[in-house]
């Protein structure tokens, strides 16, 4: 497909056949970053520059395919709403790589320069979309290793929360590895604990008891004979309260305070009742504590994913590193299919390597260059104006400086003119003033003196 060149432009090249309005070939030319201007000056290079936007499509596509089967892996299934990002990452590889096959222009020296850091780009591009792909094409494998390795972690947490977790509340001994395992614990077993705890405490507290009750009994038994009267043992079988029987009496009231025994027997009541109200509900709880434990063991393993879970990124990536650790055919296999992934990916760069310089290569590079000189060239203007505006107005300050200079001495003349015309003219004014007075006293003496006076008008007026 070729382009129509504009009239009144590039006269010298032969015009192209006009197209559709939607040109397919041009909209292809502009995914891989060509100046349309300077390619119709070579007509003939436009096939290859359709070719490698066609290549730049194809790989932003696969990078957009690649996101979808992430996207989809990462929450469980695929979604309307996946559209938007996948449209998102496939423009952004689609603009990268227009930008790099765009910049990789010029000579081979210059080429080269430019080679190893766009691969690099493009190397570690092709491995982030690669691997969803990989993921994809073994995922039957994958995804049957990850439900096997989910039944085995469910089978033996469940055996190790049944050895953990006796049917009987009183039969659970501390074992190895089962400090997270236990279930009913807090329930059964204390209750357990605390009976047999009350138990033991009831049963010395009942022993001291009827010890203490026992000897009671004898010593007030023997203080009643005595002070009732009666001949017995240790009696002296006269009736009334005599010596003997205060003593015993005193005996009798000391043992009992001594021994607390009214206190103690008021708490082996108490014990007794906190047994009898632990032992009906243990009972109950002993009636169904197995229940009881395997429905919590299963709770516990249910909470586990299972089967019917989705199968999440990063659970097939451990699955498909542990498959292809154990079978080296599936290691190489998953691999060369890698590779393949990342060399499609690097193909518009490789493509554009691999075509050498062209001859719009060359005329990008010269026009490029011409662009370069002319942009000096206009700074170099831009930069000789400045300057000589800046002279310009330098030699017209340097002037209002001097024109100022001069105002001020003529200013400062004229002001000593002045004065000197004003001093002049007081000097004149007295002397005139001591003319008329000198004049006057001369013709007030001659009247005096009785002659005519004689004025000289010529000295009276110098």
């Amino acid at each position: 497909m070729t382009d129509e060149v504009p009239p009144g432009r590039h006269s010298k090249v032969p015009p192209a056949e006009p197209g559709s309005r939607f040109d397919l070939g041009r909209r292809l030319r502009v995914l891989s970053g060509v100046d349309e201007e300077i390619l119709d000056q070579v007509p003939l290079e436009r096939t290859r520059y359709v070719g490698l936007g066609g290549v730049v499509l194809g790989t932003a596509v696969v990078a957009g395919i690649s996101m979808w089967f992430a996207l989809s892996q990462v929450l469980g299934g695929s979604h309307i709403g996946l559209v938007i990002p996948t449209v998102i990452w496939t423009l952004i590889v689609l603009n990268l790589d227009r930008w790099l096959v765009s910049t990789v222009t010029g000579i081979w020296q210059r080429r080269l320069l430019m080679l190893v850091p766009r691969l690099l780009v493009a190397v570690v591009l092709g491995f982030v979309i690669a691997e969803p792909l990989v993921l994809k094409v073994f995922e039957t494998a994958v995804v049957q290793h990850v439900l096997d390795e989910r039944q085995d972690a469910r089978g033996a947490e469940r055996a190790l929360l049944l050895r953990c977790n006796p049917q009987e509340p009183g039969d659970a001994r501390e074992q190895r590895g089962c400090e997270d395992a236990r279930l009913l614990a807090p329930a059964a077993e204390s209750d357990a604990t605390r009976l047999r705890d009350l138990e033991r405490d009831a049963e010395r507290l009942r022993t001291r008891v009827n010890a203490d009750s026992a000897r009671y009994d004898r010593l007030f038994t023997q203080a009643t004979n005595e002070c009732g009267g009666k001949k017995t043992e240790g009696t002296s079988g006269r009736r009334g309260m005599g010596p003997l029987c205060e003593r015993l009496d005193t005996a009798v009231k000391a043992f009992a305070a001594r021994s607390k025994l009214a206190e103690n027997q008021k708490r082996l009541r108490s014990l007794d009742d906190q047994v009898s109200a632990l032992r009906e509900p243990l009972a109950d709880k002993r009636a169904d504590f197995g229940q009881r434990v395997e429905a919590d063991v299963q709770k516990r393993v249910d909470a586990m994913p299972g089967a019917d879970d989705p199968v999440g990124l990063l659970e097939r990536m451990r699955a498909l590193h542990e498959l292809t650790a154990e079978n080296p055919y599936l290691f190489g296999a998953s691999w060369l299919l890698r590779l393949f992934l990342i060399l499609i990916d690097c193909l518009p760069v490789l493509v554009k390597l691999m075509g050498g310089t062209t001859a719009y290569d060359r005329m990008v590079d010269r026009a490029n260059r011409t662009q370069e000189r002319i942009h000096e060239r206009r700074l170099q203007f831009s930069a000789d104006g400045r300057v000589g505006e800046l002279e310009l107005q330098a030699h017209r300050d340097a002037e209002d400086r001097r024109r100022r200079r001069q105002l001020m001495d003529i200013e400062s003349k004229a002001a000593d003119a002045e004065a000197r015309a004003a001093v002049e003219a007081m000097i004149r004014r007295r002397t005139e003033e001591m003319s008329f007075q000198g004049v006057t006293h001369v013709i007030k003496e001659e009247r005096r003196n009785g002659s005519h006076p004689h004025i000289d008008l010529t000295s009276s007026q110098n």
